[in-house]
C-alpha cells in the first residue's frame, strides 16, 4: 500500500516546522521520529535518509518504501500529527523489526 498524497508532509517547510519544535520524540534503534499536531485531521509522514549513510540510492528508496508501506498499514490507528522519521547510519535493507515497536510507541500517544 503506497504512500498517498494526502498522508505525506508536502514540502521541506513542512518537515521544517516538525523538526523546529517537535511535540515529542520517539528514539528506537535506527530510527527518531519527531511528531507535531497538524490541522489537517489526518496523520501525514515525511522520511528522511541521509545520502551520506546511504549511499546507494536503491537502498534510500528501499528503506524509505518499507517504512511509508507500514505506516499506511497502522495510519487509522495514529492521531492527527505530522511524523518525521529520520533514519539513522546501521538501518539494515532487509530489518523490519524496529519499526513494529516504533509504531506501538505512536499508536499510544495520546493528544491532549
Amino acid at each position: 500500500m503506497a504512500l498517498s498524497v494526502k498522508h505525506s508532509i508536502p514540502s521541506s517547510s513542512g518537515f521544517g516546522h516538525v523538526l523546529s519544535k517537535p511535540e515529542f520524540k520517539v528514539n528506537k534503534g535506527n530510527y527518531l521520529i519527531f511528531a507535531k499536531q497538524n490541522s489537517e485531521n489526518i496523520p501525514r509522514l515525511g522520511v528522511s535518509v541521509r545520502k551520506a549513510d546511504y549511499k546507494l540510492a536503491t537502498h534510500r528508496n528501499i528503506i524509505k518504501r518499507r517504512i511509508k508501506n507500514s505506516f499506511m498499514k497502522r495510519v487509522s490507528k495514529f492521531p492527527a500529527f505530522d511524523f518525521v522519521v529520520l533514519v539513522k547510519p546501521g538501518e539494515q535493507v532487509k530489518a523490519r523489526d524496529g519499526l513494529e515497536v516504533l509504531w506501538r510507541d505512536i499508536e499510544d500517544l495520546k493528544v491532549g
